[in-house]
């Protein structure tokens, strides 16, 4: 089957990117001007095979590229064969019952440089920042001079301790609210440095505008520093803080044309997602690793702001109820 191009080419290929199930084929359009002699390759025979005549068949899940050449030009079209999914399900949490946090998962950030970000507070280990009591987690910001600083809270991590690559994570939680406060739940890549490492801030909430929940991902070329990296917020009817909520993302493998993506959610609806095509031009793209998670309690800093100190006059705590990481295996 021929087609006519518009771009001068002596030879053409249509579509550039085709998404089969395994055992679905396609047969590719393409133009060749001065009608020379054609050769179809395909760079992974596992991922899908192609005959002289252009007709291509999915093999198995995967990438992978089909080039059409004469001997003066060569074009290609980028080839995605889906992954077949079962259902998602429940491989880790955390219930934070007891009354000690689970040192074999979580370990302690602890200092008070600004974290990047000119946040105010020094994260600390100790039980007036931190503590797990009532079948919760509980990171509570306080007012109090300490090592130089003004406010104290607390940050853990699974660091090296507990990590996954790919999956379902949500967290049902409760956000403190009041001027100046920055809770988060969010994950980086395990190994590496920041940004090259990759992040997924699944939520980031600011009590100045408390009916408003932040997204993002950074990488190496696309991140904060930059002042260039993904974002998305998502404006509610009602503040966010005060009540609890599960905020979660789903980090699927090679879901879009062959593509990672990454959704985020709040009470089971989605409100963003972005995937690896609009990120970097694939060049640095780390979602593909294992990341650990992450949740901490910043008080003002770059996207916390003012710092209303009269909150303070009462509790200003982040209570996680839980966390749990969902995954699923390929049929």
């Amino acid at each position: 089957m021929f087609i006519t191009g518009t771009d001068g080419a002596s030879l053409r290929i249509s579509p550039p990117v085709v998404s089969l199930r395994p055992g679905d084929s396609f047969d590719f359009k393409y133009g060749n001007t001065f009608d020379l002699e054609l050769t179809w390759t395909v760079a992974d025979p596992e991922v899908a095979t192609i005959d002289q005549n252009g007709h291509l068949t999915a093999v198995a899940p995967g990438n992978t590229t089909v080039t059409l050449k004469t001997n003066i030009e060569s074009v290609t079209a980028l080839v995605a064969v889906e992954h077949a999914w079962g259902e998602y399900q429940l491989v880790w949490s955390d219930e934070f019952e007891g009354t000690v946090l689970d040192e074999s998962v979580w370990g302690y950030n602890t200092g008070g440089n600004g974290w990047g970000n000119n946040e105010k507070q020094y994260y600390t280990d100790r039980p007036e920042n931190i503590r797990v009591q009532n079948g919760m987690l509980e990171i509570e910001a306080r007012k109090e001079q300490y090592q130089n600083n003004e406010y104290t809270s607390a940050r853990i991590m699974s660091k090296g301790k507990k990590t996954f690559t790919y999956g379902k994570f949500e967290s049902r939680i409760k956000f403190p609210g009041g001027g100046g406060t920055w809770p988060a739940f969010w994950m980086m890549g395990n190994s590496g440095n920041w940004p090259n490492c990759g992040e997924i801030d699944i939520i980031e909430h600011v009590g100045n505008m408390d009916a408003r929940a932040s997204f993002a991902v950074h990488t190496l070329l696309k991140n904060g520093t930059r002042g260039n990296h993904w974002t998305k917020t998502q404006w509610f009817d009602y503040p966010l803080s005060g009540d609890f909520h599960i905020y979660g993302v789903e980090w699927a493998q090679e879901e879009k044309d062959g593509k990672d993506v990454i959704r985020f959610t709040v009470d089971g609806v989605q409100y963003a997602e972005v995937w690896e095509e609009q990120i970097d031009n694939n060049d640095s793209w780390p979602f593909n690793k294992p990341f650990f998670i992450i949740f901490n309690l910043a008080v003002g800093g770059n996207m916390g702001g003012q710092i209303d100190n009269s909150i303070f006059d009462s509790p200003r705590i982040m209570y996680v109820d839980w966390v749990r990481v969902y995954q699923r295996n390929e049929k």
